[in-house]
């Protein structure tokens, strides 16, 4: 009986680690096959209208490419919550979204930072949803924010929400991750301005969005933002859920 109760105190203590880390792996498994199916659905795009995704939105706009041209690139892509910044309830107040999300302090939010389109998803349950914001000559883009396993929880941004750009060489970057074009550098952020809110660049856990903007680029690397050594999806993520 004593030797079955150390058994079970054991397993009460390890059982919970061990699923926590299995989720982990489960969703860093999901973050990578979103990534490479991002980048392919952008190499594509490229391939059929001789131009970026970045060049055809500076020229176009990125509402035909968020609305028309990118359903035909994600497979079964489709709006399912048309709430955007600017939509009001019927007594006029701030609207929020259906699709909850939170800070990876556990900050639920209104809305996330890609807030111009509502939000989509595509046949794997995956959540979308883009920042407008006119690209420039100088600027990459557009942004986008995406959860890699749709509804499914936590819904934290760097946990299962992470945050992309489309750029001028036809790929999709990590936000955070600095692009340079020949001997030009467009830096971290979407434009490279001060004034921008994706201009952070920080990964860690608190109730302010502000410091999960970047997180993409850790996870992608699977590294500490801040622990050398380290590692982000079981180290930095841990039993943050």
């Amino acid at each position: 009986m004593v030797t079955l109760g150390i058994i079970g105190v054991v397993a009460a203590l390890t059982l919970p680690v061990l699923i926590n880390q299995t989720q982990n792996k489960e969703i860093q498994t999901q973050f990578k096959k979103l990534y490479s199916e991002l980048n392919q659905a952008s190499r594509l795009f490229m391939n059929d209208f001789g131009v970026s995704v970045t060049e055809y939105c500076r020229d176009k706009g990125t509402s035909s490419f968020v609305r028309t041209l990118l359903p035909k690139y994600l497979k079964g892509l489709k709006l399912y919550d048309d709430t955007t910044s600017g939509s009001q309830d019927e007594e006029g107040n701030a609207k929020s979204s259906a699709y909850q999300m939170y800070t990876l302090g556990g900050a639920k939010l209104r809305l996330g930072p890609c807030d111009d389109f509502g939000y989509m998803t595509d046949i794997a349950g995956r959540i979308y949803s883009f920042e407008y914001n006119g690209i420039t000559d100088e600027q990459q883009g557009p942004v986008v924010c995406i959860d890699v396993n749709g509804h499914k929880r936590p819904n934290k941004f760097g946990y299962d929400i992470f945050i992309f750009r489309f750029v001028e060489n036809g790929l999709v970057l990590p936000m955070g991750q600095e692009y340079k074009a020949g001997e030009s550098s467009y830096g971290f952020a979407r434009d490279g301005s001060s004034n921008n809110f994706f201009s952070k660049n920080e990964c860690k856990v608190s109730s302010d969005l502000t410091n999960q903007l970047t997180c993409a680029k850790y996870a992608l690397a699977d590294v500490h933002p801040f622990e050398k050594g380290k590692n982000y999806w079981q180290d930095f993520l841990g039993k943050n859920r």
